[in-house]
């Protein structure tokens, strides 16, 4: 059988970006063409696959990995599935010179903002830092596979900095941001993704209300330090009625994702 009978059978109620990357899986290579042929091995693994996601796992959760950045992580249901959004964290934190500065991943989940940032700039130190046990096995499954220096710590949000008297230059936090009552989260998300990477008390605010509470704090570890920060789409005004009270020593920019939504801020002092 070829791609293409594949295509018009088993994977024809399968979106198209999702029958690439099965392909790219099950192929073992990224190039490939109608007219290719599949093995009976091969057909029996897309088969295999398919019944899952009509199950409603996630692709992800399948491979068990996920292409983030310019790389390839460990994923499972332990950790949130990397998005292509948040590697506009990657993107801006790697505008700075980094030789010998110490950047903070934080709520780091698989780990793959600040791996990819380590593969990028091998002359900085990285430390990753999240509350799941199971999410920092698999991020200290992604560090081994990259082969990186990289320590990891269990902690309670920003906790871990002060008591171990680490002092960064860059802090990058992916925190979980949605709200509990939120209706509109798709009910794959719910289910396979972790709940504690995916929701947050206050209206999904709770952490940037925390960070606000240590601002001051943080930054006399630094004057210097700069803050990259996700949030959700429809959560740019409160942020700005949150941090209001501070804007006086801090300056907070605001940024766009590729969609056109309000995606994450920018906070350093001025």
């Amino acid at each position: 059988m070829i791609i293409k009978d594949i295509k018009n059978s088993i994977l024809k109620n399968i979106d198209s970006q999702l029958i690439k990357n099965i392909l790219k899986h099950v192929l073992k290579k990224d190039v490939f063409f109608d007219d290719d042929k599949l093995t009976d091995s091969q057909i029996l693994l897309i088969e295999n696959i398919v019944k899952k996601l009509n199950k409603g796992y996630m692709l992800e959760h399948i491979l068990g990995y996920k292409y983030f950045y310019k790389n390839k992580f460990f994923v499972n249901k332990n950790v949130l599935i990397p998005r292509k959004e948040t590697e506009l964290l990657v993107e801006e934190v790697l505008k700075n010179n980094l030789k010998n500065k110490t950047i903070v991943d934080l709520c780091c989940g698989s780990g793959c903002i600040g791996i990819s940032i380590a593969l990028e700039q091998k002359d900085c130190k990285v430390y990753l830092a999240d509350i799941s046990k199971k999410a920092l096995k698999i991020a200290k499954n992604n560090i081994s596979k990259y082969d990186l220096s990289i320590k990891l710590y269990k902690t309670n949000f920003l906790k871990f900095l002060f008591k171990n008297n680490i002092n960064p230059d860059i802090l990058i936090i992916n925190p979980p941001y949605i709200d509990k009552k939120d209706k509109t989260i798709d009910n794959k998300v719910k289910k396979y993704e972790p709940k504690i990477a995916l929701f947050a008390k206050n209206d999904g605010l709770y952490f940037y209300k925390s960070l606000l509470k240590n601002i001051d704090k943080l930054y006399s570890l630094n004057q210097n330090l700069i803050i990259y920060s996700e949030f959700g789409y429809n959560q740019k005004e409160k942020l700005e009625k949150i941090f209001e009270i501070k804007r006086v020593k801090y300056n907070i920019e605001f940024k766009k994702d590729l969609s056109n939504n309000w995606r994450y801020f920018i906070l350093k002092k001025d």
